[in-house]
């Protein structure tokens, strides 16, 4: 039975609005950190981005998928592993940026 209600909405709307920052985030970083390291800094937007669109990507499916409006397979705490691997690659790019200055 698909549940419905402001608590699933909210939860989706935080991993969002989590994800959105995140890539935000990746992407300052790896301009602020362009000047020091080249065009290594740009790995960190590169892994960053499609990390955090695939996040953004699964919580709305898992909103719809809570609400009866599509079917999604359990997804196995992947949102979470995709988050943590942005958030490594965007603070190894800070810490080699801060390293080599």
């Amino acid at each position: 039975m698909p549940s419905s209600g402001l608590p699933l909405e909210r939860t989706a709307l935080a991993w969002q609005r989590t994800a959105l920052s995140l890539m935000a985030a990746s992407l300052a970083v790896s301009r602020l950190a362009y000047g020091r390291l080249g065009a290594w800094a740009v790995l960190s937007a590169a892994l960053g981005i499609p990390l955090t669109g695939w996040v953004f990507w699964i919580s709305g499916a898992r909103y719809r998928a809570r609400t009866g409006h599509e079917g999604l397979h359990s997804t196995g705490g992947v949102a979470p592993a995709l988050l943590v691997a942005a958030v490594c690659a965007m603070a190894g790019t800070a810490l080699a940026a801060a390293w080599l200055s």
